[in-house]
Parts: structure tokens; sequence; C-alpha cells
């Protein structure tokens, strides 16, 4: 069996994770972290390295025989700074208080994702240790504007001709193998009143009272399924408004509510709008005076890999191999973009070092240790599926 574990340098892998981190890059300003990558790929002897007009850099390492394409994803922006401190500084710090034991690499976007980015460019190199791939070819690809969460940068590859076999998302998994994640739906709800003097209420319809009937019936009477691998659908409230408002004393004929449904993939957005039209309706049988209406604005698909895709199967083999035991499968609770590349038909499995809840948090850190195994499993698995004997 190859030496997945020695393959991998681990001082190098670590200090270009710290320098990822080091490198400020939110949404549309990848630029300067687009070039950090390309250069450690051309020196870690990757075939080709390219970037686009969007800074996605894509590295390819080519098997002398024809076989699969294995095509890793990872995002290179960070989510907004707000108030962490010291936030591009990449230290190595004690992870215990963190709930880590070990050394943990501290600062904004280190498990979102910069240590999975870090751990997919290296194992390249540590395939290529190993005389890997034999066959087909290994796709790294670090993408822009994740954060945006509309799938630009992944989005704009695909368009253009990036396709693959399989594919892996290094989001945060806590070195799990992850199937996917429930899907985002973000509606208006916006119910009509009538309005009036506020002192003379009675001479108006308020358009606030009447939401509160709609979120009194949200947390009551709304109905959510659950799914066996990826949890249960939720609804929550975002926010909320009136109009006119306040600067002169006036009964509210508008009111609107920002909703929140996580969905599953079985589910479509003419359902869930069906769904919540149901619920309208409901109201209004008891309240003639109730008017709403439904107006869409935000749709992230849901992501599922059913357990026995090969590339599903072949993580597990790989993660046994370094790690001791396959382990149990998992989900995000947020939204990656392994659900485009599933969407373009490429089955796509998760798996990267880091705790997701930690994401967008004061407390973004990745543990070194983490990032090291992650790229030992990351190559166990292109030596799984584009080694010499794969016929997967």
């Amino acid at each position: 069996m190859p030496d997945f574990i020695n393959a991998v340098d681990p001082d190098r892998l670590t200090q270009f994770t710290r320098r990822l981190i080091q490198t400020p890059s939110l949404s549309r300003e990848e630029q300067a972290v687009s070039r950090v990558i390309q250069d450690e790929m051309r020196s870690l002897g990757y075939d080709e390295v390219y970037t686009d007009e969007l800074y996605n850099v894509v590295g390819v390492l080519r098997g002398g025989e024809p076989g699969p394409r294995l095509l890793f994803n990872g995002h290179i922006d960070h989510a907004g700074v707000g108030e962490m401190p010291d936030a591009f500084s990449g230290a190595i710090i004690d992870g215990a208080p963190y709930g880590y034991d070990g050394e943990v690499i501290y600062g904004r976007g280190a498990c979102d994702m910069k240590g999975g980015v870090a751990a997919m460019v290296h194992a390249g190199a540590a395939a290529r240790r190993l005389g890997l791939p034999q066959r087909g070819e290994v796709l790294v690809t670090c993408v822009s504007r994740e954060e945006i969460a509309q799938g630009e940068g992944i989005g704009h590859l695909l368009k253009n001709g990036v396709t693959a076999d399989f594919a892996v998302s290094g989001e945060a998994t806590g070195l799990k193998v992850y199937l996917g994640h429930r899907g985002k739906f973000e509606m208006r709800l916006t119910t009509q009143g009538r309005t009036s003097h506020g002192g003379y209420p009675q001479g108006g319809v308020n358009a606030i009272f009447k939401m509160n009937r709609v979120l009194d019936a949200l947390q009551k009477d709304y109905p959510l399924p659950s799914h066996p691998v990826l949890g249960p659908a939720t609804v929550t409230a975002l926010d909320i408004n009136a109009s006119p408002g306040a600067l002169s004393p006036i009964v509210p004929d508008r009111c609107n509510l920002i909703v929140d449904r996580r969905f599953f993939p079985e589910e479509t957005q003419e359902d869930l709008l069906a769904g919540f039209e149901e619920l309208l309706a409901g109201i209004k049988a008891q309240d003639p005076e109730f008017k709403a209406s439904l107006e869409p604005l935000k749709w992230f698909p849901a992501m599922f890999t059913e357990p026995t895709e090969p590339v599903v199967q072949a993580m597990s083999r790989a993660r046994e191999a370094v790690m001791g035991q396959a382990g149990d499968f998992g989900n995000w609770y947020f939204g990656v973009d392994g659900t485009f590349l599933n969407q373009a038909g490429i089955p796509c499995v998760g798996f990267g070092p880091g705790n997701e809840f930690l994401a967008h948090t004061p407390r973004d850190v990745v543990p070194v240790d983490q990032v090291i195994t992650a790229c030992q499993v990351y190559t166990a698995l292109i030596a799984d599926l584009c080694g010499p004997n794969s016929e997967k």
C-alpha cells in the first residue's frame, strides 16, 4: 500500500495554510490569494495551472493512461471579519480554548475554508511523490465568490467546460464523510391592511396584527418534513418591517416578513409555495379580513449524494486507509458549492478539516493535524480512483 502518511510534507502544508489565511480575500477581492495558490501549484509540479477572469484557480495533474477525472473543489473567498481581532494573523496557537487537543491555525477563513484548500492543493504534490495519478486526471479547483451563495465561481468553471467523473468538496466536516445539505428558500410574505389615524385604529386594518397571525401559524400549524440523513426541515423569520412607518401616527397597511425555509432535494419551489399558500388559506378561513401575498427571493439548491455512489464509497475507503475507520456519514447545516457539481451530473462527496460551526465566527480556527490528515486522505482517494488498478 502506498505511504499516504509520509507522502505529505506537513511543515510546508502548514506554512501554506498560514499564507492563505494571511492573504485577505473577501468575495470579489480574490486576486491576491489566487496568485499565492498559482505559485504554490507551479512550485509543487502541477502539469497545468491556470486562472480565469473571476480568479478561479485550476491545477491539473495528468496520468499516463486513460481513466476517470477526479475534481477537488474549495473556495478561496471568506466571510467578513466583523469583530474578529487579528483576523489575518495566521497564528499557530493552543487549540484547547477552541475544543481541540494540539495546535490550531487562527484567522478568518481558517475553517471556511483555507485549511481545506491547502490540503487539496498539497494532495496533488503528495500524489506526485507516489507516482500518481497513473490513470485519468486530477483537477484541483479553487474558486471565487462562494460566500455570495449563488455559485458564481464554480458556475463559471462549469459553463466554460470544466467537468469530471467524481468530485470532492473540501468544506469543513471535522474529517467525517458528508453527503450533502438542505437547500435554502427565502421569500417575502406581505400582509395587507388599511391605513387609519393612530388615534382611531378601529378605522383601519392593522397589517402588523395580521402578520401576528402568520407568525403564530408558522410556529404552530406549519408541518415540516424530515430526511433520514439531512435531518429536519426548518422554517424561521429573518426580518420584519411595516409601512408607511411611524413618522406620523398611522396604522400600517403593509407588513413584510422575510422567511427562511430549509428544504430537501425532493422538494420544489412550487411545493414550498403551495405549502405556504395553504397555511395562508387556513388563516383566511378564520379571518375574512386577512389578505397576504408571497414573493420568492432566494433559492440555493439542496445537495444529497447517495451513499452507494462510487465516490462516496471511495472516500470511505480512503478515510479508513489513513484514519483506521470509515466512520459515519454526516451532512452540513449550510450550503456548499458541491450542490452545483451534483446538478452538473458530477457526484460530489464532502470531506474536509475543521469544525463547520466555527465558520463566520470570531473563533475561526482549523487544527493543524486535521489539515495534514485531510491531505493524506485526499491522497489516498487519488490512489483509489486514479491508481494503476483502479476500475471504480
